[in-house]
C-alpha cells in the first residue's frame, strides 16, 4: 500500500465500506451471541471497558459497544446481541466518536447580543437559561395559549420520552419533526393502507425482489438490517430488479436495472397489477377475503393502466412490464419494495399506494418472503399519563407556506436544523430572522448549526453517547426486541440531554404539569418504563438491560399472517385498497397515477440522493466522514453532456424557479438522459468548521490537516429546490425540481 496515498485510500475505503459489510453477511439466521465487551488497547495491551448503548447516527438505532480507556471513548463497535444488525456497524456509527469530542461542539449556553444571525453572543449559565425558558413558558400558558409554544424535533430524536411527555403535559399541539419532510408521504400511504406507518420487507426469505427506488446498499432508514438481509437473499439465488433513474449502489448490485422517468413508478406498478389480474395470476383469495375491494372491481379499475400506456409515460418498455409482472406473480416467494425514489415526489403517496396494491395483488402480505407488519414493543409513558394530544404541523407555518401569520410566542428546536434541511433555506432564514413572526427563538443542539446561528438563545445538547433512551425498532427477523441507549461517556462541557432539560422544566411548571414528572432522574424515568415489560423483569430487569444493551424473547420464532387473527388496524379492519380515510377527506380513494407538475422551458429533472457516509445535516461535523465525502458534483448523462459541450469537471450552473447554484459536472452513463442527480448533506455554512471544510488550530492536531479544504465542502442543493408538497401527506417532493443547465 506504500504507493497509495492516504487520500486515495480513503476514497477507496469509502466506496468499499459496503463491500466490507456485505462480505461478512451470513447465509442463515443467526442466534444471539454474548457480547464480549472487551477490546485490547494497542498501546497498553490491556482490556478496554465496554459499555453497551445505541447509535443515533441514522434512524436504524443499531446497538453499539463503546470501549473506554482511561475514561476516554476509543472505539465504537456493533453489539452482537442486536437482532437487527448482528453486531455490524456502518461508517457513520464508527464516527460517533467525532461527535463526542469535536472541538466544534457547543459546550455552554449562549445568548445573542446583536441582531439575529449577526453571530454575536455572550456566555450565560444554565440557571439563567432555564429561568428564561420557564418564565416564557409560564407566561404563554397563563394566557391560555399553550399552542403558541412551537416545538421542532430533529430527524432522529422525535418527540418521544420525556420530551413528548412534557409537550403533552404542557398542552401544545404545535409540534413537528423534520422527518415529516422526508418520510410523511411513505408513512401516510402505509397508514391508510394497512393501519401502520412502517413495513418490514422479509427479503431474506424472498426469491424475487422488485425494487422501486429503494437503496438499501447505500442509504435507507434501516440501512444495515435491510442491506444484510438483501445480500443474504441474493447469495441464496434471489433475483433483484431495481427501478431507479440513477445507478445507485443497489442498482449496481441488481440483476436488472431499469431507468424510469422520475415520479412515474405508480403507472408501472399499476400496469403490472393489470397484467397479473388479466392473466389470472392474482391471489384472489387474499383480495376478496382480506381487502375491502373485490378482485372484480379492482380489475375494472386497472384496465386503464395498460403496459403500452405505461411505456409512454415511464419510458419502461411494455414487454419489460409484462415479463416482470408475470415473473413476480409466478415466483414462490416474491416481494415489492419501495424507497425515497418513489415517495419523495409530490405524487409520493399515490406512488407508494400503487406499490402496496401490487403486493396485495400477489398476496404476499405478512408472509415469509413478503412485506410484513412491524414487530416491536410499544414504549408506553409511565402512569399517570398526560392527556393525549394530536400534534399538528407547525414547521411550515414558519415559512409562510401555509399560514402567513402564525401564532408563535416561543419556538424551540431540539437537534433540528430546518434552515439547512428544508427547501428554500433563504425563505426559512428570513422567517426566523423576523421577530414579529417568531418573537423568541431557542435552539438546543450539539453544534452551532445554520438554524442555531439565528437563535436568541443557544443551549448545548448532549450527544446520544451521553444520553438515555429506550427503543424498540422494527424487528427485521420479526421477533420484537428492546435496545437501550445509555451514557458511555460523561456529559461534555456544560451540555445537557433533552430529557434532563424537560424533566427540570416539567418540575418547574408546577400545578397540573409537575405531577407527571415525579422522577428522581432521567435514568429513573427509563427504569420505570423498563419495569413494565414482564419478560425483561424475569430476565434481570434494568440491571441486565444496562449490562447487555439489548433484550428480546430469544427463544421466540416469527409468527406470520397475524392479520388472520386480529385483522388490520384500518376503519374496515381489512387491507384497504379503497381508502376510507382518504375518501372522507375527499381525496382519491383508489391507487392511481398522478402526473408530476411540469414547467415550460425547463429541460432536466433534478433528483437528489443521500451519500452512504452522511445522514442529512447530522454527520457533516464528523471529521472521518467528511474526509471521505465532502463534495457533490452533479451527475449528467454522457450523451446529454456531449450535446451541450459539457465535459467532466466543468463548472455548470443549475437554475430552477427557486434560484441557481454553480457545481462541478460529473459526466457518466450512470444516470438517465434528461435527468440530473446530485448528492445532499454537504455545502454547510454553519455546523462548525469541519462541516465547512475549514482547517484550524485546536487541541486536536487533526483539525489543521483538512487536506480537502482546497476542494471545498460542496454545494447545498436545497437552494434551488422549491416547495413541492404532496397534497395528501404534505411531504416534500425533493425529486420534482426542474432545472436548466449551462456551462459557466
Amino acid at each position: 500500500m506504500s504507493d497509495i496515498s492516504r487520500r486515495k485510500f480513503l476514497q477507496i475505503a469509502g466506496g468499499a465500506a459496503l463491500g466490507t459489510l456485505t462480505a461478512q453477511m451470513w447465509l442463515g439466521q443467526l442466534k444471539p451471541a454474548q457480547a464480549v465487551g472487551k477490546s485490547v488497547s494497542r498501546t497498553t495491551g490491556s482490556f478496554r471497558r465496554a459499555i453497551p448503548s445505541g447509535c443515533l447516527q441514522c434512524p436504524a438505532n443499531c446497538s453499539i459497544l463503546g470501549f473506554l480507556e482511561d475514561g476516554i471513548l476509543r472505539k465504537i463497535e456493533g453489539n452482537p446481541l442486536d437482532p437487527n444488525s448482528h453486531g455490524k456497524l456502518c461508517a457513520k456509527g464508527l464516527a460517533g466518536i467525532n461527535h463526542a469530542y469535536s472541538p466544534d461542539r457547543l459546550l455552554f449556553p449562549m445568548k445573542r447580543v446583536g441582531a439575529r444571525g449577526e453571530g454575536k453572543w455572550k456566555r450565560i449559565t444554565w440557571p439563567e437559561a432555564i429561568n428564561e425558558l420557564e418564565n416564557r413558558l409560564h407566561a404563554i400558558r397563563n394566557q391560555g395559549k399553550p399552542e403558541e409554544f412551537h416545538f421542532i424535533a430533529g430527524l432522529l430524536e422525535g418527540v418521544s420520552g420525556l420530551t413528548g411527555r412534557f409537550l403533552q403535559a404542557y398542552g401544545t399541539p404545535s409540534v413537528t419533526s423534520e422527518m415529516d419532510l422526508y418520510q410523511s408521504n411513505k408513512k401516510t400511504a402505509q397508514q391508510v393502507t394497512w393501519g401502520v406507518d412502517t413495513e418490514v420487507p422479509n427479503v431474506a426469505n424472498s426469491r424475487f425482489i422488485l425494487n422501486f427506488g429503494a437503496n438499501p446498499y447505500e442509504f435507507h432508514p434501516m440501512y444495515i438490517p435491510l442491506a444484510q438481509r438483501l445480500k443474504q437473499a441474493q447469495l441464496k439465488g434471489a433475483k433483484l430488479v431495481t427501478f431507479d433513474p440513477r445507478l445507485s449502489f443497489t442498482a449496481a448490485q441488481s440483476n436488472i436495472w431499469l431507468q424510469p422517468n422520475p415520479g412515474t413508478d405508480a403507472v408501472v406498478a399499476l400496469a403490472m397489477a393489470n397484467v397479473i389480474m388479466k392473466q389470472g395470476l392474482a391471489n384472489s383469495e387474499f383480495l376478496d377475503r382480506w381487502t375491502n375491494y373485490s378482485s372484480e372491481k379492482l380489475a375494472r379499475h386497472l384496465e386503464q393502466y395498460t403496459p403500452q400506456s405505461a411505456e409512454i409515460i415511464s419510458g419502461i418498455a411494455a414487454i419489460e412490464i409484462v415479463d416482470l409482472a408475470v415473473e413476480l406473480a409466478s415466483s414462490n416467494s416474491s416481494i415489492v419494495i419501495a424507497g425515497d425514489g418513489v415517495s419523495q415526489h409530490s405524487n409520493g403517496v399515490q406512488n407508494e399506494r400503487a406499490i402496496a396494491l401490487l403486493n396485495a395483488v400477489i398476496g404476499n402480505i405478512d408472509s415469509p418472503g413478503g412485506v410484513c407488519l412491524p414487530r416491536r414493543y410499544e414504549i408506553m409513558q409511565p402512569e399517570p399519563q398526560p392527556p393525549k394530544l394530536t400534534f399538528k404541523d407547525s414547521f411550515f407555518n414558519l415559512t409562510g407556506n401555509i399560514n402567513p401569520d402564525p401564532k408563535v410566542s416561543l419556538s424551540l428546536t431540539y437537534m433540528a436544523n430546518p434552515v439547512y434541511s428544508s427547501p428554500v433555506p433563504n425563505e426559512i432564514t428570513q422567517s426566523l430572522k423576523d421577530e414579529r413572526r417568531v418573537p423568541y427563538f431557542v435552539a438546543m443542539d450539539t453544534y452551532l448549526t445554520e438554524t442555531a446561528m439565528l437563535a436568541d438563545m443557544v443551549l448545548p445538547a448532549a450527544t446520544y453517547l451521553e444520553s438515555y433512551d429506550l427503543q424498540s425498532p422494527p424487528a427485521y427477523d420479526l421477533v420484537p426486541f428492546i435496545n437501550l441507549m445509555q451514557p458511555i461517556i460523561p456529559l461534555q462541557g456544560e451540555s445537557l440531554s433533552g430529557g434532563e432539560l424537560f424533566l427540570e422544566l416539567g418540575k418547574r411548571m408546577g400545578g397540573d404539569v409537575a405531577k407527571y414528572f415525579a422522577f428522581s432522574s432521567v435514568e429513573d424515568y427509563w427504569k420505570t418504563i423498563a419495569g413494565t415489560f414482564p419478560g425483561l423483569i424475569k430476565d434481570g430487569g434494568w440491571d441486565a438491560l444496562k449490562a447487555k444493551g439489548v433484550w428480546s424473547d430469544w427463544g421466540a420464532t416469527p409468527v406470520f399472517y397475524s392479520y388472520k387473527k386480529q385483522g388490520f388496524n384500518t376503519p374496515s379492519g381489512k387491507y384497504e385498497i379503497y381508502s376510507q380515510t382518504l375518501e372522507k377527506q375527499q381525496l382519491a380513494a383508489l391507487p392511481a397515477y398522478t402526473p408530476l407538475p411540469s414547467a415550460p422551458g425547463k429541460e432536466f429533472q433534478l433528483i437528489t440522493f443521500q451519500f452512504n457516509t452522511h445522514t442529512y445535516s447530522r454527520t457533516a461535523p464528523c471529521m472521518w466522514l467528511s474526509e471521505i465525502t465532502h463534495t457533490n458534483p452533479v451527475w449528467i448523462n454522457k450523451g446529454t453532456a456531449g450535446s451541450l459541450g459539457i465535459h467532466n469537471g466543468d463548472q455548470v450552473r443549475l437554475t430552477s424557479a427557486a434560484g441557481a447554484i454553480v457545481v462541478k459536472a460529473m459526466v457518466t452513463e450512470s444516470v438517465k438522459p434528461g435527468v440530473l442527480a446530485i448528492g445532499s448533506c454537504v455545502g454547510h455554512w454553519g455546523s462548525g468548521r469541519i462541516a465547512q471544510a475549514k482547517a484550524y488550530e485546536s487541541e486536536n492536531p487533526n483539525t489543521k490537516l483538512l487536506w480537502w479544504e482546497e476542494h471545498g465542502n460542496g454545494v447545498h442543493p436545497h437552494h434551488i429546490i422549491p416547495w413541492s408538497k404532496d397534497p395528501i401527506a404534505g411531504g416534500q417532493g425533493w425529486k420534482d425540481t426542474l432545472v436548466s443547465i449551462s456551462k459557466v
